[in-house]
This record gives structure tokens, sequence and C-alpha cells, in this order.
């Protein structure tokens, strides 16, 4: 176990704010294998995770995502489990984990024989609006492949080049997170998946990675998993911001390629701890949960956001959280407030989220606390 206050310190000199870790580059290629709206850099996880840890710790990310903590712990020597309840992001943590090398992903390649046998007809007409249809032809045969011959790695690297804005995406030009169709409507034109799928797979291994992965990730509710009392070493995570992104929305390309249709992912909206106004009751309920899975003095650390309402109603997260969790039996070491630059804000609005002044400040609240 480290000094807390030396903990407290360390975190509050900010280091990923400093070269070569400020560059949004920064980090293993693998961090790069799909995107994801509102995840945290590979540079903050990596500090946290360095400052806070020691070797084969046991870290919790209750709201993992796309994996960036689980795969950060896993360069640094440390063992890490992830919960997501988004079948996309688990599928890219598992991409994240399936390494079995250059060599083999690409000879694997090189023997599909692609059938076009696909019948696109029941594709719903907002998915076949991104794609030649030979290219969603494609798409949609090597998923199904993937699936069945478990090459998590192969399809999670699909779903990164599914859509985007650069000749390397199968899509038209369109959003690189969030998919919509511009105005006007650019050409579409064929683009061959496995050859695209090839130059994305070297890219992904431009870095050197350890075969073996000690990342545990399932797709499910934190409630609902059967992790042990006292077992976990440290929880560090990015929890929702409180109706700040809507996670399913500006996933639902990728999302409807991983299987989810548009029906399940409104069910899946429901169920996210993203509503305003059960947002707290929920967020108890996971702070019951993590109590009983840290071990007695580990640390808690969470990375949270303001919600700004309207002009003059600004939530600060972290304060709600923490006065929940102090309630809940945790006691507060910092609350320490990360500046972002304005340049690097990503505002998503809908129902109810007003945009921000470019001029106000924006942060990044890092809400230590113990068992």
């Amino acid at each position: 176990m480290k000094n807390e206050k030396k903990i407290i310190q360390e975190i509050k000199k900010f280091y990923w704010k400093k070269e070569p870790y400020v560059k949004q580059n920064w980090g293993n290629w693998f961090h790069s294998v799909s995107a994801y709206v509102g995840r945290i850099k590979p540079a903050f996880a990596h500090w946290l995770i360095k400052i806070t840890t020691n070797k084969n710790d046991i870290v919790l990310d209750p709201f993992c995502g796309v994996g960036t903590v689980l795969l950060e712990c896993d360069l640094l020597e440390r063992k890490s489990i992830g919960v997501d309840l988004s079948n996309y992001a688990y599928r890219i943590c598992l991409a994240k984990k399936d390494r079995i090398g250059l060599a083999k992903e690409m000879e694997y390649l090189d023997k599909i024989k692609l059938k076009y046998s696909k019948n696109i007809s029941s594709v719903p007409q907002f998915v076949k609006e991104f794609y030649h249809s030979k290219t969603l032809k494609e798409i949609i045969e090597l998923r199904d492949l993937f699936l069945k011959d478990n090459k998590d790695f192969l399809l999670g690297c699909l779903l990164g080049i599914a859509h985007g804005h650069r000749n390397q995406h199968l899509s038209m030009r369109t959003g690189y997170i969030i998919p919509y169709i511009p105005k006007p409507k650019p050409e579409i034109v064929y683009k061959n998946s496995i050859e695209k799928l090839k130059e994305k797979v070297q890219r992904m291994y431009k870095d050197q990675i350890k075969g073996n992965s000690k990342i545990k990730v399932y797709n499910k509710n934190i409630l609902n998993t059967n992790l042990k009392n006292s077992s976990v070493d440290i929880v560090i995570s990015s929890p929702p911001y409180y109706n700040t992104i809507d996670y399913v929305h500006a996933n639902r390309l990728r999302l409807w390629f991983s299987g989810v249709d548009f029906d399940e992912q409104k069910k899946l909206s429901k169920e996210l701890i993203q509503d305003r106004y059960n947002y707290e009751k929920e967020m108890t309920e996971v702070g019951k949960k993590l109590f009983k899975c840290l071990k007695k003095n580990s640390l808690l650390v969470f990375v949270l956001g303001d919600v700004h309402f309207s002009k003059n109603n600004t939530v600060n997260t972290a304060t709600v959280i923490e006065k929940i969790y102090l309630n809940l039996g945790f006691k507060k070491k910092a609350l320490i407030n990360d500046e972002i630059p304005a340049n690097r804000t990503t505002i998503v609005k809908f129902k109810g989220q007003v945009a921000l002044d470019k001029k106000k400040q924006k942060f990044d609240r890092i809400l230590v606390m113990s068992k």
C-alpha cells in the first residue's frame, strides 16, 4: 500500500500534461483499436495507475468503456477487472486482450475468401446510407466469421474502421466517433474491407506488446458481478458524466455491428447510469458494491466532470458523489481539479444539455476516497 499523502502530492503534479504524455497520440497503438466517446486519455490512465498502485495489484474499473484503464494496467504489470454494459465497449476490451501477433493475424486474413452471400435487405436504412452495398456485405460477412472463429482482435479492428472521416474507414466520410449523415451527402464508393482491415491490423502492431494479458472483462452491470468481498486493491474509473454524454446514441452504428439492434439500443439507454433523475440513486448502489469489493484502507479514484444544465445551473458531479460515498463509509482524501484546455473538450448535446461558453473554464475532477 502506497503512502496516501505521497499519492495525492504526485497526482497534483499532473504528469500527463507534460511531454511526451501531453501528445494526443501518446500510448500503445492498441489503445486505438476503436474510437469511443468520452474515453479517458491513455496518458491520464497511465499516471493514475502508476502513482496509486504497485505491480500485480488488482485494479477494478466498474465503467471500463473500451478498456483504456485495463490496457494500461496490463502494460504496467497490474491485474485488472473491467465491467461495462455496452456490447460494443466489451468487444473492444476483448480485442485489446487478444494478442496472437501480427504474422498470425495476417495469415488468417490472407486465407479468407468472401462469398458475398449475406442478404442485406433487412439491414436498417440508417446503416445502409453509410456504405456501398458491396462493402456492407463484406463487413457483415467478416463480422459473422470473426464471431464464429473467436477472432476478437480482428472484430475490434473491423469495428474501428466501420466508420470515420479518413480513407482508412469503410463508410462514406462521416464522424470518426459519432456517425452522422453529412450534408450534402458525399459520394459513396466501394472500399475493400479485407485490404483496409490488413492496414488497420498493421497499424495496431506498430508498438511492441506482450502476448499474455491479465485483463478480465465482463459485459454486465457492475451490480450483477460476483466479485468477492475485499478482493480489489483499488478502483480507478471515469464513471458516466451525469447525463452529459449519450453513450448509446454516439456509438449507435458500431453498436449495431456488434449485434445490438436499434430497439435493443433503446433498452440499453434506459439501463445505463446517465439519467439525470436516477443518477444519484444508481451511483449509490454502485458505491455500496465497490465498498464491499475493496480491501480495507484501499483507494477509490474517480475522474468526474461537471454538468451544465443551463447557463447558471452547473452541477459539480464530484461533490455529489463525494457526499453520497461519505454516507456509505468512504473517507475523503482529496478532490483535485484538473483544468481541461478548451480545444480538447468534447461536448455531446442532447435533451436538457446546453453547449458551454468556450471561454468558460472546464475541469476533470479527480475524487480520491478510501475504504
